[in-house]
């Protein structure tokens, strides 16, 4: 029991874009009468041992979001237990809620899992211990008994969002930061059910609707507060697709334009929200331009119709184009997930998405990242590469191979090109992502950039993106005429790709840093890392502290 004899709850977890997750969980259980506070989560187990030794609290709750990072959050509930912490160490999140037998079983130090939206439950085993009363047949949660693990009936969802209290926000100044940015929540869920997404399965598990909505007043409502009484400027929508469901959600999100307008933000605040390539249509987006939407996150995920079909995204590329061209039109920045290989690719398949590239980004609107599907924990492609005797790897690193050796090869010289200017927040990538954003950007507080300025940022990126998209397919064509065994990642052609790409990339960082600072403020975008780090979809969506994060090399 925590000093003050009120049972208290230390959640910990990353803190990028608020955490929404776990401010909802602090306000369900303040609202529930209890105390309770977020930490950041810190792969030195030190700092948080040492708070939970001055709090003692009856429950220390983890959200665990990224499935790798399992491994790093069993070393410090082990080190929290070393220290004879007593308190129920419980898990969250889309992996243990997938996975509790895996999490329990190499995580012995934790007591239980709260599996998929966890409010009610994490309440209802706080007022159990609380009382003193036994936990283990709380709905929601995974447990032990004696060697085996036991998986409790799941909690129905809550069908109405709007009965939630709002994210507990106390901890946070807004107007302290550079660019006052909040996240926000309109809905949970989502309809689609591509290959190797987990959202679906996530929400589906509990039953009701694939996708729930908040009311437009409320999500309105939340925003009015969050500017007038925080200082919030810029709004993400952590919305896993904004758009989703058709009319039904174009009615709901131009209603929520309207109440923007209506409520006097228009021209004080901006807002970026996330959807699907072909649910991007002019006269809704225009709605939401002229209620400040500046920035769209898109999941095109695949620029060739037979890997859109392999991953079951239900349309076709030409969609994709279609909606850059939209927001285009609208002077809208966007940036979007890509996956230039999955399970199933061919060589032919990713040369096509190298075409893609370069005809969907090849202007330099926004910059091209790329990565590879992974099968995490709850996707259908999880279950089908495991029928099909494919998956490698851990639990928490899944692994496969390719179905044409040479793209194994392919793969591994990629990442080895490359890793820093697609997965490090100092690459060249994340810093023209942010860039890319900010030329785009009106707020009344922020000095808008000029033309020549953006004209600069767009000649940069598709130079960076040409050199990109130059290196990849010169590679492939070499991998695909040498046998398998002759190639060489390290050496002889594919060496020299490496150290032209890296060159360029320098020589951009460079030419990006050089610009007169007294003209313009570049360096201000280049170092403000925290605020635009997270800006669309989930790589590098989280925010670690200051000493755990990665470094360029």
């Amino acid at each position: 029991m925590s000093a003050d004899s009120t049972p208290s709850v230390l959640l910990i977890g990353y803190q990028d874009q608020d955490n929404l997750g776990l401010r909802y969980l602090l306000s369900s259980v303040r609202q529930a009468g209890f105390a309770g506070r977020i930490e950041t989560y810190t792969a030195d187990p030190e700092p948080i041992v040492a708070l939970a030794e001055r709090l003692r609290p009856d429950v220390i709750g983890f959200s665990l979001i990224f499935q790798y990072m399992s491994p790093a959050f069993a070393r410090v509930i082990e080190a929290l237990r070393a220290a004879g912490c007593r308190s129920h160490v419980t898990i969250g999140g889309h992996y243990p809620s997938f996975d509790p037998e895996e999490v329990l079983h190499r995580i012995p130090g934790a007591n239980s899992v709260v599996r998929f939206e966890g409010e009610r439950t994490l309440v209802e085993l706080m007022q159990r211990l609380g009382r003193g009363e036994g936990w283990r047949g709380v709905a929601g949660i995974a447990h032990r008994h004696g060697d085996e693990v036991v998986l409790n009936p799941l909690r129905p969802v809550l069908d109405d969002l709007d009965l939630l209290p709002l994210p507990d926000r106390s901890d946070i100044d807004y107007r302290r930061q550079e660019l006052p940015m909040a996240s926000v929540l309109g809905s949970r869920g989502c309809p689609w059910d591509c290959s190797f997404c987990s959202i679906r399965p996530f929400y589906e598990a509990q039953g009701g609707k694939l996708r729930r909505l908040r009311s437009p007043a409320a999500v309105v409502e939340e925003m009015r507060q969050l500017h007038f009484e925080q200082g919030a400027e810029m709004f993400l929508f952590q919305d896993d697709d904004f758009m989703a469901t058709g009319r039904r959600a174009r009615r709901w999100a131009e209603d929520i334009a309207s109440g923007i307008i209506a409520a006097g933000l228009k021209g004080r605040i901006a807002f970026k929200i996330s959807c699907r390539s072909d649910e991007v249509h002019y006269d809704t987006m225009a709605r939401l331009a002229e209620a400040g939407l500046t920035h769209v996150y898109m999941g095109v995920e695949n620029g060739d119709d037979q890997g859109l079909a392999n991953m079951n995204k239900r349309m076709k590329a030409s969609a994709h184009l279609e909606a850059g061209e939209v927001l285009r039109s609208l002077d809208m920045s966007f940036d979007f997930g890509f996956m230039l290989l999955e399970p199933y690719s061919t060589i032919e398949i990713v040369r096509n998405n190298i075409a893609f590239l370069d005809s969907y980004v090849g202007d330099g609107w926004t910059v091209a990242g790329f990565c590879r599907t992974l099968p995490y924990a709850g996707t259908p492609l999880k279950t089908q590469l495991e029928a099909e005797g494919r998956m490698l790897g851990t639990p928490f690193e899944p692994d496969y191979n390719f179905l044409d050796p040479k793209l194994d090869r392919f793969y591994d010289w990629m990442l080895l090109t490359f890793y820093e200017r697609n997965f490090t927040n100092s690459g060249l990538n994340e810093v023209l992502r942010r860039l890319n954003f900010d030329a785009r950007l009106k707020l009344p507080n922020r000095r808008n950039f000029r033309p020549s300025e953006r004209a600069k940022v767009q000649r940069i990126t598709a130079e960076c993106n040409g050199h990109a998209l130059y290196c990849l397919r010169s590679a492939l064509d070499y991998i695909e005429t040498t046998p398998v065994d002759e190639i060489d990642i390290r050496g002889g052609y594919l060496a020299k790709l490496t150290v032209h790409e890296k060159m360029q990339e320098r020589r951009l960082l460079a030419e990006l840093g050089a610009v007169d600072a007294a003209r313009f403020e570049w360096r201000q975008f280049l170092e403000s890392d925290q605020e635009f780090r997270s800006l669309g979809g989930f790589a590098n969506a989280w925010t670690l502290a200051p000493q755990d994060l990665p470094v360029a090399g």
